[in-house]
């Protein structure tokens, strides 16, 4: 029996030579398809166009994104120093996490920090300003008053000092730079969510801003829908910031910086009962170590020691003169 390959050599020298078409024919039958294909061709290319853009925007923002979470390894001095920590916080170590060390409280450019499910942090950026970190969030430090938030939340104070120093929070989301204030900002993939406590901030969002300002909630989801809404400065969602606020050191400081202090960090109007009562808080000296303490809880056991007390009314803290029982007869 013949093989196949035989079989196929057989076939092909009885077919013979073949005859080979007109030119003309050929011409015709070339131009026919080329036509066909050129008019296939047109149909798609709208839709070809859109997904290369579509393609190539996705992949910018990729790019983006990898080359901004990479660590810079350029930038040098210190950007920040940990406040505080509570839980479980890591340091990254090239490609490990680590638990944070407690001699590991100043970080430099590049610095990865996170918190897992059960932690919070608290940094002093080298600015001034304070940047706290909730529960699963992961931050780097990149340069002077710029930070990448790669998910979770975080909560900024940049200070009532005039002339305070900017801080630009970039995520994959957008990019959210203050305007004096304190905020805070929850990273979720491409959705984010802006609450507004005091002053303002703009988000840079694909070439779109949004502008958010005090008491103001904002939340964008993946496919840029926009919802606002209204939050208090006192409202419980703050209380989480609050609990993890680095406490100043009030040791021999006047008790009227403990009070504005507290009712800043808990987002209160602050009022004085009377003049003479302000001028009181003005001349107590404190004594004492509050570390660690929320900020109600350290006012409440600095104020045990002084003849003055605070009443919480709605939003307002007002300050009075304790009231002295009368004498027996």
């Amino acid at each position: 029996m013949e093989s196949d390959m035989d079989l196929v050599e057989s076939l092909i020298r009885k077919a013979g030579r073949r005859i080979e078409p007109p030119a003309a024919a050929s011409r015709q039958v070339y131009a026919a398809a080329s036509a066909a294909l050129r008019e296939k061709l047109s149909r798609r290319r709208g839709r070809i166009q859109l997904a290369w853009a579509a393609a190539a925007a996705v992949l910018a923002l990729a790019v983006t994104l990898v080359l901004r979470w990479a660590s810079p390894g350029v930038q040098q001095g210190e950007l920040a120093r940990v406040a505080r920590a509570h839980g479980n916080v890591e340091l990254a170590m090239g490609d490990a996490w680590r638990p944070l060390a407690a001699a590991q409280t100043r970080l430099a450019a590049g610095s990865r920090i996170r918190t897992l499910e059960n932690g919070r942090a608290a940094l002093e950026l080298a600015g001034g300003e304070s940047l706290r970190l909730a529960a699963g969030t992961e931050v780097m430090l990149d340069a002077p008053g710029r930070v990448y938030v790669r998910r979770g939340r975080i909560y900024v104070d940049s200070g009532e000092r005039p002339g305070a120093s900017r801080i630009e929070i970039v995520t994959p989301a957008g990019t959210a730079r203050d305007l004096g204030t304190q905020f805070e900002l929850q990273v979720a993939g491409a959705a984010l969510r802006l609450r507004v406590r005091e002053g303002r901030v703009a988000i840079d969002r694909g070439g779109r801003s949004i502008t958010g300002s005090a008491g103001e909630q904002i939340s964008i989801d993946g496919l840029d829908g926009e919802e606002r809404g209204a939050i208090a400065p006192d409202a419980p969602e703050w209380q989480w910031a609050e609990a993890i606020a680095p406490t100043p050191d009030m040791d021999g400081r006047p008790v009227a910086a403990l009070i504005s202090w507290v009712a800043r960090e808990t987002g209160r109007r602050l009022r004085y009962e009377s003049p003479v009562v302000e001028q009181r808080a003005s001349t107590v000296i404190l004594h004492g170590d509050i570390r660690n303490l929320p900020p109600l809880a350290a006012l409440e056991a600095m104020l045990a020691t002084t003849d003055l007390v605070y009443v919480l009314d709605g939003d307002t803290m007002e300050i009075h003169v304790r009231s002295v029982a009368p004498a027996g007869p």
